[in-house]
C-alpha cells in the first residue's frame, strides 16, 4: 500500500511538472509570437495584400464574381439543348462585365487602403504633436505660477495658462481617439478583429513628384479597366452585327444591332473623355497639394522663429504670458497644417496614380514610399 502511495505521489508530481513544462513552452510561444508581431509592422505592400485577400469588401465581390461564373456555366449548359449564337454572346458578355467590375473594385480597394494608411500615420503624429504641445502647457503654467508667487504676473495670467494646459490635454484626447477609430476602420478593411493591434512600418513622407502628364494620359487610355471594359462591349456588339449580317435574319433586327454597335462606340469614347477628365483633376489636385506643402513648411519655420523669439522676450519681461501662449499656439497650428498637407499631398498623389490604372506595384517603382523625408519631429522643430 504504501509503495502504491508513492508510485501515486511520483506519478502526480511527474504530471505536475509536466504541466509546468507545457505552460512555460506556451507562454514562451506566445511572448514569441507577440515579439515577432511587434518587430513586423505593416508596410503599406503588406496592409494592401491583406486587404485583398481577406477583405470583406473583396470578399463580397469575389463573392459576386463566383456567382456570376456559375450563372455562366448554368447558362451555357441549357444553351447545349437550345443553341443561338446571340444567346452565347451575351451570355460571354454578362461574365466578362462581371469580371471587368471585379477587377475595377480591386484597383479601387488598393487607394481606399492606401488612404487609411497614412491616415493612421497622421494620426499617430497628431498624438505626439498633442503630447509636446502638453508638455509646452505644463512648462509654462510652472513658469507662470512661479512669476505670478513673486507678484511679477496678474492672477489672469495663470488663469489663461491652466486653460491651455486643459485645452492641450483635452486635443490629445481627441486625437488619441480619433487614432483609435481610425485603427478599427483600417482592421475593417484589411478582414481583420476590429481590435488588432496596427504597427505601421512607414512615416508619412513628403517627396516631389515627376510626372509627365503626356505618358500619363497614354497609360491611363491604355490601361483603365472601365475602358477595357467599354472596349470588350464594343467587340461583342461587333460580332452580334456580324451574326446578324445574314439573309436570314429580319433587316429590322439587323438595323437595331448596327444601332447597339454604334451606342456601345459612343459610350467607349464617353468613358475615355471622362478618365481624360478625371486625369486632368487628379494631377491639378497633386500638384495644388504638392506647392503647399513647401508654404506650409515656411510658415511652419517662421512659426517656430515666432516662438523662440516670444520665449526669449517672456523670459526677459517684455511681453506677457498670454502672448507668449499665442506664440505656442501658433507654432502648434502650424505644425497641424504642414503635417496636414504632407497627408494631403499623399493622399492626391494615391488618387492620381489610381486613375491611372496603375497597380501597388507599379506605383512603389515609379514612386518608392521609402527613403524620402519622414514628418519627424526632429522636422516640424526646424
Amino acid at each position: 500500500m504504501f509503495l502504491k502511495n508513492k508510485k501515486r505521489k511520483n506519478h502526480y508530481r511527474s504530471f505536475i511538472f509536466g504541466i509546468v513544462i507545457l505552460s512555460f513552452i506556451l507562454c514562451m510561444t506566445l511572448i514569441t509570437f507577440a515579439d515577432e508581431m511587434k518587430a513586423n509592422p505593416l508596410t503599406l505592400s503588406e496592409a494592401v495584400k491583406i486587404a485583398l485577400e481577406n477583405g470583406n469588401d473583396m470578399k463580397k465581390a469575389l463573392f459576386e464574381l463566383k456567382k456570376s461564373e456559375l450563372t455562366y456555366q448554368q447558362t451555357k449548359a441549357d444553351l447545349l439543348l437550345n443553341p443561338s449564337v446571340l444567346s452565347e454572346l451575351s451570355n460571354q458578355t454578362t461574365f466578362l462585365v462581371a469580371q471587368r467590375n471585379y477587377e475595377i473594385t480591386r484597383s479601387n480597394q488598393v487607394q481606399v487602403v492606401e488612404e487609411a494608411y497614412y491616415n493612421i500615420l497622421k494620426l499617430q503624429r497628431l498624438v505626439a504633436l498633442a503630447q509636446e504641445n502638453i508638455n509646452r502647457s505644463q512648462k509654462q503654467l510652472g513658469n507662470v505660477r512661479a512669476k505670478y508667487s513673486l507678484g511679477m504676473v496678474a492672477q489672469i495670467d495663470v488663469i489663461s495658462a491652466e486653460y491651455e494646459l486643459s485645452k492641450a490635454q483635452s486635443d490629445r484626447l481627441n486625437a488619441e481617439s480619433n487614432l483609435q477609430i481610425a485603427k478599427m476602420n483600417f482592421n475593417q478593411l484589411l478582414g481583420r478583429d476590429l481590435n488588432t493591434p496596427v504597427e505601421l512600418a512607414s512615416e508619412l513622407t513628403f517627396n516631389p513628384s515627376a510626372i509627365d502628364l503626356k505618358q500619363s494620359t497614354d497609360y491611363a487610355l491604355t490601361h483603365r479597366l472601365e475602358i477595357k471594359k467599354a472596349e470588350d462591349e464594343v467587340v461583342l456588339k461587333n460580332k452580334e452585327v456580324q451574326v446578324n449580317t445574314n439573309d436570314y435574319t429580319p433587316l429590322l433586327t439587323q438595323k437595331i444591332s448596327q444601332v447597339d454597335l454604334e451606342v456601345t462606340k459612343v459610350n467607349l469614347d464617353n468613358i475615355q473623355n471622362s478618365i481624360l477628365i478625371e486625369l486632368q483633376q487628379n494631377y491639378e489636385s497633386l500638384k495644388t497639394a504638392e506647392r503647399n506643402v513647401p508654404l506650409q513648411e515656411k510658415n511652419l519655420t517662421k512659426a517656430n522663429e515666432y516662438l523662440r523669439i516670444a520665449e526669449a522676450r517672456f523670459d526677459a519681461g517684455a511681453i506677457t504670458s498670454i502672448e507668449l501662449i499665442d506664440a505656442r499656439n501658433n507654432a502648434y497650428e502650424a505644425e497641424n497644417a504642414y503635417l496636414q498637407a504632407v497627408f494631403d499631398y499623399n493622399v492626391a498623389m494615391s488618387k492620381f496614380y489610381n486613375s491611372l490604372g496603375m497597380t501597388l506595384e507599379e506605383r512603389m517603382k515609379v514612386f518608392p514610399h521609402d527613403g524620402s523625408k519622414p514628418v519627424s519631429q526632429e522636422q516640424s522643430k526646424e
